[in-house]
């Protein structure tokens, strides 16, 4: 992370701000940032130590002349409270006074004499603007830079390829508890409701699925899991969560089509960071959490975050229980070299949320009997779905020299789930059995899933400069490998009655191995990449990129030993180019591909080239200097071909399925004025079946993928009516009518409403209460015949002291 630094002997940049201005007694400017809150405290030290330190977490210059800040001192400044309210504390009392001097920048000057009209002196500022780092805090919700897009720390706008980024302080200010509801309000992204992704990070990006089975789900640019059930990423340890739409297979391997979701874990900060939070809300919900960081020494800084909770669901029976620890440490031997261990361990006890058939779903079904929301089809005494995950690696820096960099990082895994749950048998004389007579026929599936792997990706980074044309060229070789050993029985189980929903009934589980669907699955991928984003002067930026992918898998059949092997090799390549106007205008064309394995069980002994993806894109970004603000916009035609399709006629798989994507994304983070944020977003998404040897499918449309999706979030800061502590949000959001392939209707849409209230009760206590599904709008999320109920409102009141 770039380190600003005020005129001292460790200055390591400099400019001249020159402004002349008449200030009245009273004039207020505008300052940039303003809004901006401080994630950490800062200590009671000189005035100049404490604005370094406020420059540093607000990301933007602030300037003085030396002479001015000579012998003052600063009163300590909390966590929580805005750049404004930071500035206004520590110059009190000196005579001093903060104003823009800048589109960026901010200059501590002497407050002139009341009714005085002076030109305001030279200042020299030494802290360079643009501060944020690619997986640092940002205060806000607006992201300038990210690594996911290119596996380097850069801006956003140099990135030609749709790149969406949620903050720690848009995570906090929306409460969410899964990364779906992280995502809830990002073009293009749709996924099941929370029922189902408290067990399992699973989306659709652009109409294409994206999960950990398919490697989108990633944890600091590395594969974190091997299975969508192998447990999920907690929020709360998290910095950001980046989203890649579109192919992306150059720099990640093997992946589908639809992307990518990146969550970037919380780092050791210089900087204390003191915060305890305490959470109560719907469902008996009870929530601990706890979040430390600062320097152990010269050189070692610590984290530790803590979760804890305790807690019912909106469906009877299913718990919500959840531990979450991760100690973190950076070592920084010198200023060339840092090593940063990373780690977490996370303990889960719920129950699976069993799909429902849409026969016997309120608003499909048209028998005597359904199941309701919130109805609980399983037995307590046998349901459960208890986890343990926990991960350790690394990540190691080291630059030889100003222009190369050596990157590498490493992460072992490891989970083991217990997954036993009762769901409904979905034979036609099952479902209009249930509908007709309440007599629900059911069956068990009893589950354990133990995967555990290691992922490892090591690049150099090398910039070439050859006159006003520099090259950032990238190499790197990645490389993961997995074992996933999975137990699964299947058989009839007592059936329940609808009328009465009586429990208690025994299930005998018959574990034989012969009658195992399990099996043992060894993958390996190992990948070389070639990367150059080349800029041209200040204008025009080219990125291009080539990778070649060795992939394995070894599948070995619990239940007759049986081994299924497929290897594949994969070419894949992208291009792109920038534009960056002057005025903060980006308009950028990029070409992108993706590979995904077919998998040795769907191969069954035959051998098939990997699935493809393609994709082009066209779109714009807006970053105004000067503004908190970035929009963007997006037009693209995503194809994933080589689908693997059964032809009933020859009585073999072969692979002449075809599945495409057209839409337009726009999407806007901005500070509107002081206090005043927004974030939304649109999306526009045709995602259908073009080619298939099932003449029926040819044409239909993509599981849970809307024409339209459209999100909305504002909040204000009360600050200029005298309420500076009080904060109101609203936030809404759209989702089009959607098709399920077998229901012959369109599910129809809908709009959520999301409300916070936040009151910053002194320097130390903040209080926020956050409500989702406001109206508690009934909904219904089907796929693939069978159905899950929306959330139903929850509102969570939190209570956080920071010090």
């Amino acid at each position: 992370m770039t380190r600003p630094f005020f005129h001292c002997a460790h200055v390591l940049s400099a400019s001249v701000l020159t402004t002349a201005m008449a200030l009245g007694a009273h004039a207020q400017v505008q300052l940039p940032q303003a809004g901006a809150r401080l994630q950490a405290a800062v200590p009671s030290q000189s005035l100049a130590q404490s604005l370094n330190a406020l420059s540093r977490q607000a990301g933007i210059a602030i300037g003085a002349d030396a002479a001015l800040l000579s012998g003052k001192a600063a009163p300590a400044v909390s966590a929580g409270i805005t750049l404004q309210e930071a500035l206004d504390q520590v110059l009190a009392g000196t005579g001093l006074m903060a104003i823009g001097s800048g589109p960026s920048a901010i200059s501590v000057q002497a407050r002139p004499p009341v009714g005085s009209s002076v030109a305001l002196p030279a200042v020299t500022v030494t802290a360079q603007a643009d501060t944020e780092s690619a997986t640092g805090p940002v205060a806000g919700y607006v992201a300038k830079r990210s690594t996911a897009g290119s596996k380097t720390d850069s801006l956003l706008v140099e990135i030609p390829q749709s790149v969406s980024v949620v903050t720690q302080d848009e995570l906090r200010s929306r409460q969410v508890e899964t990364l779906s509801q992280a995502l809830g309000y990002t073009p293009g992204v749709t996924s099941e409701p929370t029922s189902f992704n408290r067990t399992a990070d699973r989306f659709r990006i652009r109409g294409m699925d994206v999960e950990a089975a398919t490697g989108g789900s990633l944890r600091d640019g590395l594969r974190l899991q091997s299975n969508s059930y192998d447990g999920v990423q907690e929020p709360y340890g998290l910095e950001r969560v980046e989203v890649v739409r579109g192919a992306a297979s150059v720099l990640y391997g093997q992946l589908s089509p639809g992307g990518l979701v990146n969550a970037v874990s919380k780092r050791p900060t210089a900087t204390p960071l003191r915060e305890i939070g305490i959470q109560l809300g719907s469902n008996s919900r009870k929530q601990l959490t706890a979040d430390f960081s600062g320097p152990l020494s010269e050189t070692v800084d610590y984290r530790l975050t803590f979760l804890g909770r305790d807690s019912d669901s909106a469906q009877s029976y299913i718990l919500d229980n959840k531990v979450y620890i991760a100690p973190s440490l950076t070592w920084r031997p010198s200023e060339a070299t840092s090593l940063t261990l990373l780690s977490f361990y996370q303990k889960t006890s719920t129950r699976f949320a069993a799909p429902l058939p849409y026969q016997l779903v309120e608003g499909f079904g048209t028998g005597p009997f359904r199941i309701g929301r919130g109805a609980f089809i399983g037995e307590p005494g046998y349901d459960e779905m208890r986890g343990e995950m926990y991960a350790l690696g690394y990540e190691l820096e080291h630059a030889f020299s100003n222009n190369l960099k050596l990157s590498h990082r490493a992460r072992y895994f490891k989970s083991d789930v217990n997954w036993n749950y009762l769901q409904a048998q979905t034979s036609a004389a099952a479902i209009r059995a249930a509908a007709t007579t309440g007599v629900l026929q059911r069956q068990y599936s009893d589950r354990r899933e133990r995967p555990e792997g290691l992922a490892t990706d090591t690049r150099l980074e090398w910039t070439v400069q050859h006159g006003a044309v520099e090259h950032r060229v990238l190499l790197g070789l990645d490389a993961y490998k997995t074992e996933w050993d999975s137990t699964n029985f299947r058989a009839s189980a007592p059936s329940l009655n609808l009328a009465t929903y009586a429990y208690g009934q025994p299930v005998n589980v018959v574990r034989d191995p012969a009658l195992d669907r399990g099996s043992r699955i060894d993958t390996q991928q190992a990948g070389l990449y070639l990367q150059d984003q080349v800029n041209l002067g200040e204008h025009w930026t080219v990125l291009v990129g080539l990778r070649h992918d060795w992939a394995e898998q070894d599948q070995t059949l619990h239940r007759n030993q049986a081994r299924l092997t497929q290897d594949n090799e994969a070419t894949t390549w992208r291009a792109g180019l920038v534009y960056k106007f002057a005025n903060g205008w980006a308009p950028y064309l990029s070409y992108s591909e993706s590979f995904y394995p077919v998998s040795a069980a769907d191969a069954n002994g035959q051998q098939f080239k990997p699935t493809g993806g393609k994709q082009f894109e066209a779109g714009v970004r807006y970053q105004p200097q000067g503004r908190n603000m970035l929009l963007s916009a997006a037009v693209f035609e995503l194809t994933q071909t080589d689908v693997l399709k059964y032809d009933a006629g020859r009585d073999v798989y072969r692979q002449a399925g075809e599945v495409r994507s057209r839409g337009l994304e726009l999407e806007a983070k901005a500070e509107l004025a002081r206090g005043l944020n927004l974030i939304g977003s649109y999306a526009y998404i045709d995602a259908r079946i073009t080619r298939s040897t099932v003449a029926a499918e040819i044409g239909q449309r993509s599981e849970d993928t809307p024409y339209h999706q459209t999100a909305l979030w504002l909040d204000y800061g009360f600050a200029p009516w005298g309420l500076p502590g009080l904060t109101v949000g609203l936030g809404a959001r759209y989702k089009g009518t959607t098709r399920a392939s077998g229901i012959a209707t369109a599910l129809p849409a809908y709009a959520l409403l999301d409300a916070l209230i936040r009151y910053r009760i002194d320097p130390h206590w903040d209080f926020s209460l956050n409500v989702a599904n406001l109206a508690n709008k009934k909904v219904t999320h089907c796929e693939f015949a069978i159905c899950r109920y929306g959330d139903e409102r929850q509102a969570l009141g939190t209570l956080s002291y920071r010090w």
